[in-house]
């Protein structure tokens, strides 16, 4: 009778242990993020590390992947969160674009992190504006990322269809090459400036065009996930003139049912230690505030987001 008590308490403990290690066990949440060397890359894996310092219960991991990669692996719940460009997430959310037939309604915005400036990236004679590039080569980066869909918006602004180039798709370091090289005639990047890359890009046979103004406003008009950029005069050796241009917002995206704690706490943890994101990555993280959260956002936010919006007065 002692024994079979024995065992039964036991048994009874272990439950209770086996219970708690559940409830204490952390959470763990993979961001989607872009190519080695992308600047999602080293978002995402700024945004990990700041989660693993500050020991919110949340297990955080950066992987690989890319803009429409991260939010079909999103739809899927194949990560936690999936940084994204605002016109690739717009696509998504309505099934336009690469997304044609498909729209990811399970999607959801979480936070703007950054504006991306598109640089007009070109390489060869003979190009004077973006309609020179009329049976060129042009690289639309690796097939997933959103960099084809900011080439087709800007180049369709300027009546430039798929068939009117060759399409080359380059991964983000080997493109650089490609451009210097003269393989590849143009390329769109959107990202901070000065860039490193495209500074040292420009010192070998690389130039920037600007976006002439009727185009600029009719891809505006017809694309309000954009904002109005100009890359400043002075930004880059040789270019003593403001090239005006469009802007994406690079943002981290989840999906619908994802727990609301995990959002909540990882919104919270960003903009409360915001000035560790603008310390590590200054080129990034600069314009990254609480007034911005909801930049070029275009869909449904996230429950815990908005939770934390409320709490600080963003949204009522």
């Amino acid at each position: 009778m002692f024994r079979k008590s024995m065992v039964s308490a036991l048994i009874a403990a272990s439950l209770v242990f086996a219970v708690a290690g559940v409830s204490c066990a952390a959470e763990f949440a993979r961001i989607g993020t872009s190519s080695v060397g992308g600047g999602f890359y080293l978002i995402g894996n700024t945004i990990a590390q700041l989660g693993n310092q500050e020991k919110n219960g949340i297990n955080y991991t950066a992987v690989t992947g890319g803009s429409a990669k991260n939010l079909m692996a999103l739809a899927k719940k194949d990560m936690e969160f999936g940084l994204a460009q605002s016109a690739t997430v717009d696509e998504a959310w309505n099934g336009t674009g690469g997304f044609e037939g498909r729209a990811l309604k399970q999607l959801r915005f979480v936070t703007a992190i950054y504006p991306m400036p598109a640089h007009i990236l070109i390489s060869g004679d003979g190009i004077e504006s973006i309609a020179d590039l009329k049976g060129k080569k042009i690289d639309y980066g690796p097939i997933g990322n959103g960099i084809d869909t900011n080439c087709r918006i800007v180049l369709g602004a300027y009546g430039i269809k798929d068939e009117d180039i060759t399409i080359d798709r380059y991964g983000r370091s080997e493109v650089v090459e490609a451009l210097q090289t003269g393989t590849v005639n143009g390329h769109i990047w959107l990202t901070t400036y000065p860039n490193a890359q495209i500074t040292e890009m420009i010192s070998k046979n690389v130039r920037l065009l600007s976006i002439d103004e009727e185009q600029r406003q009719t891809i505006l008009k017809q694309c309000p996930f954009f904002a109005s950029a100009v890359i400043p005069a002075g930004t880059y050796k040789g270019f003593d003139k403001d090239l005006p241009t469009i802007a994406a917002v690079g943002a981290l995206i989840t999906y619908a049912d994802m727990s609301d704690e995990v959002i909540y706490k990882t919104v919270k943890m960003m903009y409360e230690n915001s000035q560790f994101l603008k310390d590590r990555l200054p080129n990034y993280f600069a314009n990254f505030s609480l007034e911005n959260a909801l930049n070029g956002c275009s869909m449904e936010v996230h429950p815990g987001a908005l939770k934390y919006y409320k709490e600080a007065g963003l949204v009522k």
